[in-house]
């Protein structure tokens, strides 16, 4: 196997969403984009791709950052998902060769962190693995084709007949005149979850929204209680996977239940567009809460490993 190291510009990305549209919208190359772009000018992609031939059979995103005189790798930033994707029908020893690749590839470059979500398992099976192994998990429902979805729980079911009798309006979030609204609830969620500092800035959303606004895999909703935004989510759609990737809301407001409206709205754009399964997203193992939540959706919970690396001197910086 050919194994290259491809800047955004030289992508083939055509031959990149051929191999990767099925597996994971975290894969793209747009979400690349909208990192980069958000975390400009400290942000650069790369695409780690094996070729048999001229056929490109393998693959990793990544995105490497340079902050206070560190460098890190993540495939995919924040725990969103990475790590390889293969193309089918290729054998264990062309597996092996793009994971002996990506080895020497990460030693070269000495990078003082490095995270990859292997979220599908593809690095698994990985005996020379420079990384270290720890556990996640999130929560998958599981679609029956051509049957409308009922949330098995009596409870959901109440609270969205409830949801329904509020009078709250579902729109789609397609310009930045819902940016305001959507970053203040998201401050006040991840308030309440103890964050500081949040996660993701506004000019993080504000990409991601330039970038996606007409782009069928971004499915960004909110619920409008007399002209005010309540409740928000944000998901991606590709291939036979619905990822319900963020819920904001006001918690002074959730009587009218704006979550479980957006959800179930979600399911049912989902479903009519193919998908199979609903990725509920990561959850803390301390979250009781927010694991039941998933879990009366029909959430099954499905672990797999995130894979790291940290350099001693970003273990000292970053105390």
């Amino acid at each position: 196997m050919d194994f290259r190291q491809i800047d955004r510009s030289a992508l083939d990305q055509p031959a990149w969403d051929g191999l990767t549209e099925p597996v994971s919208f975290f894969h793209s190359a747009v979400w690349s984009d909208v990192w980069v772009e958000a975390l400009a000018p400290r942000g650069t992609a790369v695409f780690l791709c094996g070729y048999d031939g001229r056929r490109l059979v393998a693959g990793l995103p990544a995105v490497i950052t340079r902050r206070l005189g560190l460098r890190s790798f993540y495939s995919m930033p924040n725990g969103t998902y990475g790590g390889a994707v293969f193309a089918s029908g290729i054998d264990d020893n062309a597996r092996q060769e793009f994971r002996d690749g990506l080895a020497a590839y990460l030693r070269q470059a000495r990078f003082d962190r490095v995270e990859i979500a292997d979220f599908y398992g593809a690095l698994t099976d990985w005996p020379d693995s420079p990384l270290g192994k720890s556990s996640a998990a999130t929560h998958m429902i599981d679609l029956k084709d051509g049957v409308a979805y009922r949330p098995p729980d009596k409870k959901i079911m109440g609270h969205l007949h409830a949801g329904q009798k509020s009078g709250g309006e579902i729109v789609r979030v397609t310009d930045e005149m819902g940016l305001d609204p959507f970053y203040r609830l998201y401050r006040m969620t991840e308030g309440r979850h103890g964050r500081k500092r949040p996660r993701y800035t506004r000019r993080f959303f504000a990409c991601l929204l330039r970038r996606m606004a007409d782009n069928p895999a971004l499915y960004w909703t909110a619920v409008l209680l007399d002209g005010e935004m309540i409740g928000s989510q944000i998901n991606f759609i590709q291939g036979k996977t619905l990822f319900n990737w963020q819920t904001v809301f006001d918690y002074e407001m959730r009587q009218h239940k704006p979550n479980h409206l957006l959800l179930e709205d979600a399911i049912r754009v989902g479903m009519a567009r193919g998908v199979g399964r609903v990725n509920l997203g990561a959850s803390p193992p301390e979250a009781d809460g927010l694991i039941d939540y998933k879990e009366r959706w029909g959430g099954i919970r499905h672990e797999y490993n995130i894979l790291s690396y940290r350099s001693l001197r970003h273990r000292l910086l970053r105390r």
